[in-house]
């Protein structure tokens, strides 16, 4: 905040030296022998542009590092060594990881920072407009079933963007971007029905990079729960809709026994990591598959399901008895999955500049803008 305060004061010379003050009073001695390997951010830039560009150059490479220690991880547990040093060896590189997770939100809030240091310098009173960018659509009866294999991770693009809003849709281009917020958006044909969105724990990693994070998985990965939300007048079967019935933060990769949901809310059910009570609902869920593996070779088929709504039907007792209600068709041929109606498709988006999703508008698109006067 004082730093934001004295941006007229500041000279371009000395911001280099306030951002290695900044990374000393706050990271540990990693990130900081991380920060000053980094060329270009120990030098002085000659005006905030130079810096910001160094620091997106910057933060792109870093944003990587968790994943490559998670690839690590998963190495190391390959090895037929002692147990007690392997478990020791996953579990320092688990703590490295999620240190490299803060670093990286650190430099992104620094990056967003300098952003707006350099919006003031320019003296820039226009119209200002900040950005939503779709990154998946899930249409649940449209024959294609995003599972909790099929999308989240596999670096593939799905679709078209003429059927970005009306059929499974998933943008590899936005998947990889960085994010701080996101917004989950119930919606007919590209029409608003509801909307919930949510600020990241950790700003500056992307939706790939999250939805790679298995091993252990069941990351809560918002913090104190919608920051906006909206539902139009009259909307229905919001009663037990996956999103919108339930209150909390958004977890990712939630695995549980042989079990895992991509996407769901902690205010809704979430078995414990090994209970196998098929009880966890949400997004891209699958009742048969090994959740902490990337991909799974032997993921059933069967079981997958792309939406589940929220209900308490445990496997022993209810599941097999009632069976577990699904929205849509898309679904495999599980006796106990029990197609339901379409409550609307889900649309993702993301954005690193804005918690206000615009409720005004009469149809969504690729990108929906928010602007300021």
């Amino acid at each position: 905040k004082q730093w934001y305060q004295r941006r007229v004061a500041i000279t371009a010379g000395e911001y280099s030296h306030l951002f290695i003050l900044f990374v000393s009073l706050t990271m540990d001695k990693l990130v900081l022998v991380l920060l000053l390997c980094s060329a270009g951010l120990s030098r002085g830039n000659d005006d905030l542009g130079n810096l910001t560009d160094a620091l997106v150059s910057f933060h792109e490479r870093l944003r990587m590092l968790p994943e490559d220690m998670f690839e690590i991880q998963v190495d190391l547990g390959k090895f037929a060594a002692s147990e007690e040093i392997k478990e020791h060896a996953v579990d320092l590189a688990q703590e490295i990881r999620s240190s490299l997770n803060d670093l990286a939100s650190d430099v992104y809030n620094l990056r967003f920072l300098v952003d707006k240091l350099s919006e003031r310098e320019k003296g820039n009173e226009e119209e200002e407009c900040s950005s939503w960018y779709l990154g998946m659509n899930l249409n649940p009866s449209d024959g294609h079933i995003m599972g909790y294999e099929t999308g989240w991770s596999d670096d593939t693009s799905i679709g078209t963007q003429e059927g970005a809003l009306t059929r499974d849709y998933l943008n590899q281009t936005v998947w990889n971007m960085p994010a701080k917020y996101i917004a989950i958006v119930r919606h007919h044909q590209g029409r608003l029905d509801a909307v919930k969105v949510f600020t990241f724990k950790h700003w500056g990693l992307s939706l790939s990079h999250r939805f790679k994070d298995t091993d252990p998985g069941r990351n809560i990965v918002t913090e104190g729960g919608p920051v906006f939300e909206y539902s139009v007048p009259g909307a229905h079967n919001l009663g037990d809709d996956p999103i919108f019935s339930v209150e909390g933060d958004l977890a990712f990769n939630w695995g549980y026994s042989r079990n895992g949901a991509r996407l769901v809310l902690t205010g809704g059910h979430l078995s414990g990591a090994d209970e196998d009570d098929d009880n966890t609902h949400g997004f891209g869920n699958n009742f048969w598959v090994r959740p902490k593996m990337v991909e799974d070779p032997e993921a059933s088929s069967d079981w997958t399901h792309e939406i589940s709504n929220i209900q308490d039907c445990p496997l022993q007792g209810c599941a097999g008895v009632k069976g577990v209600k699904m929205q849509g068709t898309d679904h495999g041929s599980g006796s106990s999955l029990k197609s339901g109606p379409v409550y609307g498709n889900y649309a993702i988006y993301i954005s690193d500049e804005t918690p206000s999703f615009p409720t005004d508008s009469a149809i969504l698109g690729i990108n929906v803008n928010v602007c300021e006067d």
